[in-house]
């Protein structure tokens, strides 16, 4: 009588590790890496592609390069972050970006460059309540009325400036965005820290304040904000109104730093911000994201226009990328969502 030996990998006491093993324990490593992390992952193995792709992009002055348009990208998509984290979305981004910048340089000859500058923040700030307010009050979606409110903006600068006479830039606004700073024996302009003490104060706020907070569990769950008493209405309108005052703030920064303002000059902005937002690893669906995500997506979109530029496809190109890059994340999102 024979006997049956059992089979190799039971009788060495080991399985071989299948598919979903491998698959569970690689979702355990990514899952310890922070959310917002990704973005700066994903920048910089574009980083590495564009130096392999062109040996002289892998340098300093490249990244120094790349980093101040990323900057700026993000600090006019910071409102937009706002906005998204409480489960809303600002179309007007574009328009209340070139109204604030012309209305800068027009009233910064009359009352100063200072005055002026808050002057225009306030004027965003405005234009972000009455969007919250019609949000919040009316029962109007998020899209029709911030692209409302985009058309609205357009049709009154088109009527009010006339940018041929607005072509001085103040001094003041050159020193603190165009500048060229020394950082150890590396010239970066002054728009790179000014950025990231945006950041800083901006994520602080999301992070440790009662309205940052309030504002992530709005933008979560409505109902189980309403049912704890948070003032919902009230904190939708203060979303919308640091939106509409950031993208203000970021017209007037775009002003300096390019030393050049018209009408259209936020038009590149409005899927701009929405793609470092949902890059960054913010929910298009409200109730998470953070500003340091949002400068990881800014830094991504920028290596990609610095890819786009170096295989010379155009600005058209860059933003049918973008494009992709928005239905791609939101796809994604709905899938989870779904599961």
């Amino acid at each position: 009588m024979t006997a049956t030996l059992p089979p190799a990998s039971q009788s060495d006491g080991l399985a071989e590790p299948d598919d979903s093993d491998r698959r569970s324990a690689f979702s355990r490593i990514t899952s310890r890496v922070p959310r917002s992390a990704w973005p700066l992952i994903v920048f910089a193995l574009l980083f590495l592609i564009g130096g392999i792709i062109r040996p002289n992009l892998l340098s300093v002055d490249s990244l120094i390069g790349t980093a101040t348009f990323a900057m700026i990208l993000a600090i006019a998509s910071f409102g937009q972050t706002v906005a998204v984290i409480g489960a809303g979305i600002d179309l007007s981004v574009p328009n209340t970006i070139a109204f604030a910048a012309l209305s800068f340089l027009t009233w910064s000859g009359t009352i100063g460059p200072v005055p002026a500058l808050f002057a225009a923040v306030g004027a965003g700030a405005v234009i972000g309540i009455v969007n919250g307010l019609v949000v919040s009050k009316l029962g109007l979606t998020p899209i029709v009325t911030t692209i409302a409110m985009n058309g609205l903006l357009f049709g009154i600068v088109l009527l009010s400036f006339k940018n041929s006479e607005l072509t001085v830039i103040p001094d003041f606004l050159t020193n603190i965005t165009a500048t060229k700073l020394d950082l150890f024996g590396v010239k970066i302009a002054a728009v790179l820290p000014l950025g990231l003490a945006l950041l800083v104060v901006l994520q602080l706020i999301l992070s440790f304040s009662g309205f940052g907070r309030s504002l992530f569990v709005v933008g979560s769950a409505p109902e189980t904000a309403n049912l704890a008493g948070l003032p919902v209405d009230r904190i939708r309108i203060t979303s919308y109104a640091l939106s509409g005052a950031l993208a203000a703030f970021a017209g007037i920064v775009i002003v300096g730093f390019y030393a050049q303002a018209s009408a259209t000059m936020g038009a590149s902005y409005l899927l701009g911000s929405v793609a470092a937002v949902v890059v960054g690893g913010a929910s298009i669906f409200g109730g998470r994201g953070s500003m340091v995500g949002t400068l990881g997506g800014a830094l991504v979109l920028g290596q990609v226009a610095t890819l786009v530029s170096v295989a010379n496809l155009g600005s058209n190109i860059q933003q049918l990328i973008y494009g992709v890059i928005v239905l791609i994340v939101i796809a994604l999102y709905g899938r989870r969502g779904s599961e």
